[in-house]
């Protein structure tokens, strides 16, 4: 057989794998398409089985597993990114919301840290990322104090920084339901320490239930003496109330504060990531 035919046969496998061998971007590319599509779980396991290696495998990873709410995984991977790579700030954003959702705003910050000064909209995004989580942190004094110097001409931010302001507002005026005093309250006066944490109706009816038991109680002491069983039983039955009110009043008004601040942090976490998706669009 003709050696040059041979030459060219040997050839012809390698030549057709590098054709249909994906090139970094179209892999690249394909797995950003899985997840912005929905399909989280498809673009796990394509990064799983991907050839790429290093900072956009990294990347990748931590975005998939970002989109499917695995912040922890995503977090790490992010933090993998090599500084010099074009992909180090995004990462660094994407790993800076990831901590602040498992709350740890410390590790955040240091993300955010790190990012290079040279992009002016991207240390103007910073600075807001910092700002939110110094108010997620309940810092008002350092987010009073950096508010100002963002930049909030860009559009990106518009309604951002203004629902920031308004949280910023919210947070300063209100007046938390303290749970000791709710219980003082209910212990002077049962259901009292509802009726301060705003439960109206349930403080309605701790007052009724233990301020009858109570006054059955005293009508059987009266009427049957201290020992009677009837008068032991109420007795009990009020003593139980009672307490349950008050500890009932104390839980009341933690949960209201919990329920408040729960519902600032989650609008406080929405409104740092929007920016982020916006300004790295894909």
């Amino acid at each position: 057989m003709n050696p040059r035919l041979c030459l060219l046969l040997a050839l012809l496998p390698l030549c057709l794998h590098a054709q249909t061998q994906p090139t970094v971007a179209q892999e690249f590319d394909f797995v950003m398409y899985l997840i912005g599509n929905g399909m989280k779980e498809e673009a796990l396991v394509a990064t799983h089985r991907t050839p790429l290696g290093g900072d956009s495998i990294n990347f990748l990873k931590g975005y998939a597993h970002y989109s499917a709410q695995m912040l922890d995984t995503a977090s790490s991977y992010f933090a993998h990114i090599a500084p010099s790579s074009p992909l180090f700030s995004e990462g660094s954003f994407y790993g800076t919301i990831s901590e602040s959702h498992l709350g740890h705003y410390d590790r955040a910050l240091n993300l955010l840290h790190r990012l290079p000064e040279e992009n002016a909209q991207e240390r103007n995004l910073a600075l807001f990322e910092t700002a939110g989580i110094k108010l997620l942190q309940r810092d008002m004094q350092t987010f009073d104090s950096l508010f100002p110097l963002i930049d909030t001409s860009d559009y990106r931010l518009n309604a951002e920084v203004r629902d920031l302001l308004h949280l910023r507002t919210n947070l300063g005026s209100h007046k938390a339901k303290r749970p000791w005093v709710a219980g003082a309250c209910s212990a002077v006066l049962p259901g009292l320490g509802k009726v301060y944490a705003g439960k109206l109706g349930e403080g309605l009816s701790a007052f009724l239930i233990t301020g009858g038991l109570m006054a059955t109680t005293a009508e059987n002491y009266v009427h049957h003496g201290a020992t009677h069983w009837m008068t032991l039983a109420t007795g009990l039955l009020s003593a139980v109330f009672y307490v349950g009110n008050i500890y009932g009043s104390v839980a009341t008004a933690r949960v209201s504060l919990n329920t408040f601040n729960q519902r600032h942090d989650l609008q406080i976490l929405y409104d740092i990531h929007i920016p982020v998706r916006a300004h790295y669009r894909r």
